[in-house]
């Protein structure tokens, strides 16, 4: 048994040098530069986990993709996680973490002669209240929802939630920039273009190229791998040796 789990783990230790001598190395940066996102694309609403309408992702703006099942992705935006209607967005890579929208902003000046306005727990004037909003304070505009009659915006104050009118605060209508998503990150071109040039610092491992020294990986990872099963297998042939056939101890 101990020789069967050897030489499995040599045949294991040669496919792992095999993959990673087949497979471009360009395919293993392109993995983690490809970060899944959704693109906001004209009207994509942010849903809570029960399928309720939070606001409306802004177009042109991603989205990093951290699950899916069959109908939706699950996103975080503006640090509020929800889930997204497949349908409704298409989904890109992209390689590094894509912008947001949410400020600081605060209730209007024409309010300035009561005390608090009240956050609503929906978008509508009748809901009930999620918190009172000091005026003068700082609230945290997460995102907008659209309705018939009103523009509402979904924000945060301190540890609350919930919705205020647009005109009420001191950004009375939605002043987000179109999304730019960054060009993915160069190659390293300082390296000497022509082959023939001479390594940086005059080392063999330097000298060689990169399918140079996967051969040598593979080699130098074979060789001691079949050198242990061939081991194994020597000595369990001698331990059975170890106490001859004997007529004369039968009976």
């Amino acid at each position: 048994m101990k020789v069967v789990r050897a030489a499995l783990a040599a045949v294991m230790i040669l496919a792992a040098a095999m993959i990673f001598a087949l497979v471009p190395e360009s395919s293993f940066a392109a993995f983690a530069a490809d970060t899944p996102h959704i693109v906001a694309d004209g009207d994509v609403w942010l849903l809570s986990g029960d399928g309720v309408r939070l606001f409306m992702l802004p177009d042109t703006y991603y989205a990093r993709i951290n699950n899916l099942d069959e109908n939706f992705y699950y996103v975080t935006f503006n640090g509020v996680s929800g889930k997204v209607d497949k349908n409704t967005v298409s989904a890109v890579g992209y390689h590094t973490t894509a912008a947001g929208t949410s400020r600081e902003i605060g209730v209007s000046a024409d309010f300035s002669e009561f005390t608090a306005i009240n956050l609503k727990v929906s978008p509508d004037v009748t809901s009930d209240s999620a918190a009172e909003v000091p005026v003068g304070a700082s609230i945290t505009f997460l995102g907008v929802y659209p309705t018939e009659t009103l523009t509402w915006y979904y924000v945060k104050y301190e540890n609350s939630y919930g919705y205020i009118r647009a005109d009420r605060t001191t950004m009375p209508s939605p002043d987000i920039e179109p999304f730019v998503p960054e060009d993915p990150p160069s190659e390293d071109v300082s390296a000497p273009a022509d082959d023939t040039a001479a390594p940086s610092d005059g080392s063999v491992m330097d000298a060689l190229d990169d399918n140079e020294l996967k051969i040598i990986i593979i080699v130098g990872l074979a060789v001691p791998a079949i050198a242990v099963v061939v081991l194994l297998f020597r000595s369990r042939g001698a331990g059975r040796s170890r106490e001859p056939y004997d007529d004369g101890k039968r009976s």
